[in-house]
């Protein structure tokens, strides 16, 4: 994440990576990022919200739809 620039990113905003990753900031400003694991096949979708536990899942649409749900309720 730290080679694309969140800042200007305006609320309800995101933005897809070349490797297939997605940015953005929540409709309440928060960023909200979903990335491909590592260690394991898969991916995480996350949050800067207070009290929001990460979403892991090995399942694409899952994960996309776990991003969207955390760009409106965020």
């Amino acid at each position: 994440m730290a080679d694309t620039d969140t800042t200007e990113l305006a609320p309800g905003q995101s933005v897809p990576r070349d490797n297939g990753e997605r940015l953005g900031r929540s409709a309440a400003g928060h960023l909200v990022q979903l990335r491909r694991r590592v260690a394991e096949p898969g991916f995480v979708v996350t949050t800067a919200a207070e009290d929001r536990d990460a979403v892991l899942t090995t399942e694409w649409a899952h994960a996309n739809a776990a991003f969207d749900r955390l760009m409106r309720d965020g």
